[in-house]
């Protein structure tokens, strides 16, 4: 099988906030030397100045780095969930940042084999929550602002619309399932979950390739063909 090695939305992030934090450092290094090489040579307005860029310097790396840190944990979670696709057979196929028309982003993996498309977003969150069919809660029973379960679905309808008119038929209902796959193991499952599935890295491989097979070959070979035209395989 094959997996993308090509920069992730994520890691595109990563490099993004990177940068604003090196940015953020700069200007606050200039602030500070500024004002220790100036200090009672210049006069008050002056070194005002350079105490502001060490204000600013210090916003921008603030901010820089608290973004860094949430997209380097998706960023963590998309390679662990890549090594585990790895380990499928070779009637499997995994995509990388499958970017369709109008989706708003990308899809982290779509696994296309003889048990149909699975669109796989990871998850890399820390506290514990509560996942239900449209939306996750924290324990204390308020609705998460994070919302996974409504992200890969809305991600699934919209593959399966593409696919349709790439194909120029419909694909059965069982044809394209939607799954989170959380890294850190900290769900507490209360509800029966129908509209997607929750399922571990270290579990991906089991389920992707132990369910009913529903693509023939011919059509597995078509999925991949168009859809790497959009994602990344090597």
């Amino acid at each position: 099988m094959n997996i993308s090695k090509q920069r992730s939305h994520v890691k595109s992030r990563v490099s993004h906030y990177t940068k604003i934090t090196l940015l953020g450092i700069m200007i606050l290094l200039t602030g500070i030397l500024g004002f220790i090489l100036l200090m009672g040579i210049w006069q008050l307005p002056q070194l005002s100045l350079f105490a502001l860029l060490v204000m600013v310097g210090l916003i921008i790396v603030k901010y820089g780095w608290s973004k860094r840190r949430i997209w380097s944990k998706g960023a963590k979670g998309e390679k662990i969930v890549a090594k585990k696709l790895k380990k499928l057979p070779k009637k499997y196929t995994a995509i990388r940042d499958v970017k369709i028309p109008n989706l708003g982003g990308d899809i982290d993996h779509v696994v296309v084999g003889p048990t149909g498309i699975y669109v796989i977003e990871t998850k890399n969150y820390k506290p514990t929550y509560i996942p239900d069919e449209d939306c996750w809660y924290h324990t204390s029973g308020r609705v998460s602002p994070l919302n996974p379960a409504k992200q890969v679905k809305l991600q699934a309808s919209k593959l399966n619309d593409f696919l349709v008119r790439k194909l120029g038929k419909k694909l059965s209902k069982t044809t394209i399932n939607p799954v989170i796959s959380p890294i850190n193991h900290n769900l507490i499952i209360k509800n029966d979950i129908k509209s997607y599935e929750i399922v571990y890295p270290e579990d991906l491989v089991s389920y992707l390739s132990h369910q009913k097979k529903i693509l023939s070959s011919k059509e597995v070979k078509e999925i991949i063909n168009i859809l790497t035209r959009y994602g990344n395989v090597s």
